[in-house]
């Protein structure tokens, strides 16, 4: 039987989530993924904001207009992890690989994916395999930008040239968000050309395509497109390498016994 998707994705507004939605969906699909709001999130104190991002905080400081989002981000990531492996999020440490995807430094049984533009933020979140989400505005202007050939196949170019206008932007906006959500978590992001595969947004779930029109074999993506917020549009890719079950990301089995120990020590209460 095919493991259920996670088709909702979970509006938290702050520290204080809601997270009880969140970690029912992670349980029950081994993901989970929630949105916010740049504004929202980058309102911490700079007492505290140490404490959160840990040796992120001078980077933050280097960052210059781009902080109050560096931040935000960072901050909604944290308390994600933490709320899932059940850990306070200033012991959540976050790296980032060459490529730019996020990972928890020292925690190899989950993958983390992130987008935002403007002050949308999208994050998902995995212990199955690997993961990739995107978000767009709902009415991002791709139609006649010329965009269209450098990110659709020569079947998919066929499809979007016989839908009118306002149907023919929608659809290039959907595929886009796939294409940029399965590249992620391939690892490649722009680096693989999106006109070397397509997707079938008529199938439901969306189904992978060659660049010909051929649907690829085997069961091991999962791909949706979703609604995030009321103007937003966003996508998710999710591969199951078929290995545990959702519930494997306890702190106590998830962390490699040195990083396990440093957490543990962190979380001891100093001596008066």
């Amino acid at each position: 039987m095919t493991r259920p998707v996670p088709v909702i994705v979970h509006l938290v507004s702050g520290p204080d989530g809601p997270w009880d939605p969140v970690r029912r969906d992670f349980a029950r699909t081994g993901a989970a993924l929630v949105h916010g709001s740049t504004a929202q999130w980058q309102q911490q104190d700079g007492e505290s904001l140490r404490g959160l991002l840990g040796r992120d905080f001078d980077r933050e400081r280097r960052s210059g207009p781009g902080g109050a989002q560096f931040v935000a981000t960072r901050l909604m990531v944290k308390h994600l992890v933490a709320r899932l492996l059940g850990t306070p999020p200033g012991t959540v440490e976050l790296g980032q690989a060459l490529t730019g995807r996020l990972y928890v430094r020292g925690c190899d049984q989950i993958d983390l994916s992130l987008s935002h533009t403007g002050d949308v933020m999208l994050a998902g979140i995995t212990s199955l395999g690997r993961i990739g989400v995107d978000v767009e505005p709902a009415d991002r202007p791709l139609s006649g930008s010329g965009v269209e050939r450098q990110m659709s196949t020569a079947p998919e170019l066929a499809e979007v040239a016989d839908l009118p206008e306002p149907a023919r932007n929608d659809r290039l906006v959907r595929r886009w968000t796939l294409k940029e959500a399965y590249t992620k978590a391939l690892g490649l992001g722009l680096a693989y050309p999106f006109n070397g595969f397509g997707f079938d947004l008529d199938a439901e779930p969306p189904r992978l395509l060659t660049a010909a029109g051929s649907p690829l074999p085997g069961r091991s993506w999962s791909f949706r497109t979703l609604s995030v917020g009321p103007s937003h549009v966003g996508a998710l890719a999710l591969h199951d390498r078929g290995f545990a079950g959702a519930n494997e990301v306890d702190l106590s089995t998830s962390l490699d016994p040195r990083a396990l120990l440093a957490v543990r020590r962190a979380l001891r209460p100093h001596p008066a």
